[in-house]
């Protein structure tokens, strides 16, 4: 095979890129990646380039040498001892610094030796904790984080819980109610033996709704969801003087920041009653109304008349076209010439754009919205068709996406005249 061939272009990408991490990291006196305990948790930002392009490779790599069978099959099985680990609290069973056995985890955790050390074992192929010597149990960083990070494991519990069922069912749901939009008809409503949608499901047990709200949090804070890239890459121009109403924003998290970055915003946040019951204004925004919280239901007409800009933030995609829809056609009766309608959300890059390895997770959270509530998430071509929908004095005006953010600027001005009167 001559000394060209793809698997070696490969195979030398990855040693050049992961020389260069090596080399960065040995430069700040920083420690090397590894599965001990004490491996640092993210990588410095300097060498996220060079990490890009060795899993690229790797993950290219990987899939040439499992050959097309593989691929179509791929090993792995993480999630059932992933879930079973959290749910039973395994990680919690010893220090992070200690040893155990299997028959002291199966003891503290309510379960039995035989399937503690299959599961462990299992997880152990994924470098989930390590067995030093026969039997014995030493956690590792994996291990380590589901042990200590809370927002981790509550995620894992609603993946487990809410997604992955739903998400097995997809293709029940789609031959069940053929090309449905309609939130109560996905694969969340087969896996539950609902007629209710996840959103209602969950608004009636609060066990639920603590969970989903927890996972979204950590979800919301993991590289890549942070906004301040957004706020800095889009031109605030006027706005930055005017007035903000957060739809659908929750405790106010992303208005926060917003009216600390633009010292002279105002900013309303809407949401469901309960939300706003719970949510306090800061000390440093309650001067001057920077910050105040406004009960409203998104799916009827906006009360707040001429904003300049009325900001969605993850929640479209929450919705298929049919809802999205509405939910902007609600905006429409109280806009003003020139208002902006700003979305800061997934945008799924052209085919093509990034390799497979970079676009699979944004792709795979599609599928997840298909499942749970017949949501999508959207290219610009089809950003564009959901304004144009709405109504064709929507312009889209705006698609960026800051370098290294998981997330979108995508804005659409109003060039309709005032659809209010003063």
């Amino acid at each position: 095979m001559s000394s060209n061939s793809r698997i070696i272009e490969l195979a030398s990408i990855i040693y050049e890129q992961t020389s260069k991490v090596d080399a960065y990291l040995a430069s700040k006196n920083l420690p090397t990646p590894s599965f001990d305990v004490s491996s640092p948790l993210t990588f410095p930002i300097e060498v996220q380039a060079s990490r890009d392009a060795t899993l690229n490779a790797t993950d290219e790599l990987t899939a040439l040498m499992l050959g097309p069978i593989g691929c179509v099959t791929p090993p792995n099985y993480s999630w059932t001892c992933v879930t079973a680990i959290q749910r039973f609290g395994i990680a919690n069973s010893f220090p992070s610094a200690g040893t155990s056995t299997f028959g002291e985890i199966a003891l503290a955790c309510s379960l039995s030796e035989s399937d503690t050390r299959r599961l462990l074992r299992q997880a152990m192929t994924f470098y989930i904790f390590h067995e030093p010597s026969p039997g014995v149990v030493v956690h590792t960083a994996a291990s380590k984080a589901l042990a200590e990070n809370a927002g981790l494991g509550a995620y894992i519990d609603w993946m487990s819980v809410e997604i992955l069922p739903s998400y097995s069912r997809i293709v029940d749901a789609m031959e069940t109610w053929p090309n449905s939009e309609e939130p109560n008809e996905a694969g969340f409503s087969v896996a539950n033996r609902t007629d209710i949608s996840l959103f209602d499901t969950v608004a009636q047990h609060p066990r639920r709704a603590e969970r989903m709200a927890t996972a979204m949090s950590y979800l919301h804070n993991t590289p890549g969801y942070d906004i301040k890239p957004l706020l800095k890459s889009f031109n605030w121009g006027a706005a930055a003087r005017g007035l903000l109403v957060d739809i659908g924003g929750a405790g106010g998290s992303v208005s926060k920041e917003i009216a600390r970055y633009l010292p002279e915003i105002k900013c309303i946040v809407q949401d469901t009653p309960a939300v706003v019951q719970s949510s306090k204004v800061p000390e440093d925004l309650q001067k001057g109304e920077r910050l105040r919280f406004m009960e409203h239901d998104f799916f009827k007409e906006q009360p707040v008349k001429g904003a300049d800009i009325y900001l969605l933030c993850l929640v479209l995609h929450d919705w298929s076209d049919k809802y999205a829809t509405k939910i902007l056609s609600n905006l429409i009766p109280s806009l003003k010439k020139g208002a902006c309608i700003v979305v800061f959300d997934l945008c799924l890059p052209p085919p093509g754009d990034l390799s497979p390895y970079q676009s699979r997770r944004m792709r795979a959270t599609d599928i997840f919205m298909k499942g749970i509530t017949n949501a999508k998430e959207r290219d610009a071509v089809e950003w564009g068709q959901l304004f144009k929908s709405a109504n064709p004095m929507f312009k889209l005006s705006e698609v960026k996406t800051p370098k290294g953010s998981a997330l979108s600027t995508i804005c659409a001005t109003w060039e309709g005249e005032n659809t209010f009167s003063d």
